[in-house]
């Protein structure tokens, strides 16, 4: 008996040692069971995800993510203000810190020049551009009824000649003119009341501004200080399985939101100091303030031209009257954005971030109407980061079966 029963469990042990039969249930707990079920259900997602495109996949994934985080930033911006500016200043500033750095200086030390070097230059533009910018809108207000007198003797006698033309056509202009003004402008006028009174009615609002402008700075340096850390942590905290192809994917997307930033920065400043030059040699009214403005501006395609011409057009004419004058304006905008389009951009941005002009519109309606002045500012960013993910999507479908016809 003792025989027959040790035979009969070799089998048995032989069995065990080489797992469990194809039919068998799992000794995971009864096919009833939650955790039996869930493990159902995924298996029958899984191959739904292994057949989905993985690049489509990431895309979505990486959009979901901005998505949530934008949204935790806006609902609390209030809490997160400051670190947001600062990490934004350390997030332009670390390839200076880093050239250093490579030039064997500390990177603390790197930071402190950094630092001294922005302050030197705001420095320069609070005590010098400042008071002139201020200079030109005194001078501006003073010869307001000059400037009135002007338009009422040159588009007086027009406008007079325009209503005993077209009569009717004219007080229908003007109707619908008032109106808009009266139904419009006390809107704007409670909208701006209510905003500066809540930001400094109570002594709190009061305290809290001046202490998000020493917190900025603070915040700003030390995360400039410790941002390769702080970027090796984050990488560290990816699973090991995603690592490689997540930091290769974070770092186009650093270098197309990296480049797109600096370089409309680095233009933006050239711009600005084109126009206004251009346009104090012009002796236009508010030439500075203008051409800063206008070259600005210019992160927005075709803003400038809003914002920086037409105004510069108009005070051109009221002060000189002069055709010459306007011709000059017409040329110191035009040879401005030809600069822009022909040297600086290509040189400065280069064919790393290839955004179109219609696609950074598209981001800016869409951020705007979204989250309001929050969402542009963060939408040209997005759009070049979304970019990225979906440049890799359009060449993993251009090698997919259904785009060969393949079967």
């Amino acid at each position: 008996m003792a025989r027959k029963k040790s035979g009969t469990e070799a089998p048995s042990a032989a069995a065990s040692s080489a797992g469990p039969a194809a039919g068998d249930v799992p000794a995971t707990g009864d096919p009833g069971t939650p955790e039996v079920r869930r493990r159902g259900q995924l298996a029958t997602a899984l191959p739904w995800l292994k057949r989905a495109d993985p690049a489509l996949l990431r895309l979505l994934l990486f959009v979901g993510s901005l998505v949530a985080v934008v949204w935790v930033l806006i609902a609390f911006s209030h809490l997160f203000l400051p670190l947001m500016v600062g990490f934004a200043l350390a997030y332009l500033f670390d390839p200076a810190v880093s050239w250093l750095e490579a030039k064997r200086v500390p990177r603390v030390v790197g930071v402190v020049i950094i630092t001294l070097a922005l302050l030197l230059v705001l420095s320069g533009f609070f005590f010098y551009v400042v008071p002139q910018m201020n200079q030109q809108v005194q001078r501006l207000v003073e010869k307001m009824p000059e400037y009135q007198e002007r338009l009422q003797t040159t588009i007086a006698p027009w406008l007079e000649r325009t209503r005993a033309r077209y009569p009717e056509q004219w007080e229908t202009v003007k109707t619908r003119t008032l109106e808009a003004l009266k139904d419009n402008l006390p809107k704007l006028t409670a909208g701006l009341t209510s905003a500066v009174r809540g930001l400094f009615s109570t002594l709190g609002g009061v305290v809290l501004f001046i202490l998000n402008l020493v917190f900025v700075p603070v915040f700003a340096f030390y995360l400039l200080v410790d941002f390769p850390k702080i970027r090796q942590r984050i990488a560290d905290l990816i699973p090991r399985p995603y690592r490689a192809i997540t930091v290769a994917r974070v770092r186009e997307v650093d270098q197309a939101v990296a480049s797109f930033l600096r370089g409309q920065l680095v233009i933006a400043i050239v711009l600005a100091a084109i126009n206004s030059v251009g346009l104090m040699i012009l002796d236009v009214p508010l030439g500075l303030v203008i051409g800063i403005v206008a070259g600005l501006a210019n992160m927005i395609p075709y803003m400038a031209l809003v914002v920086g011409l037409m105004p510069a057009l108009l005070l051109s004419w009221v002060e000189h009257q002069s055709l010459a004058n306007l011709l000059g304006v017409v040329i110191v905008f035009s040879a401005a954005q030809m600069l822009e389009g022909m040297v600086l951009s290509p040189r400065i941005l280069g064919a790393s971030v290839n955004l179109h002009p219609v696609w950074v519109l598209l981001a800016i309606v869409i951020g705007g109407s979204a989250l309001g002045i929050v969402g542009m500012l963060v939408a040209v960013p997005a759009a070049a980061a979304i970019q990225v993910f979906v440049r890799h999507w359009v060449a993993s479908y251009k090698h997919s079966r259904i785009y060969s016809g393949e079967t």
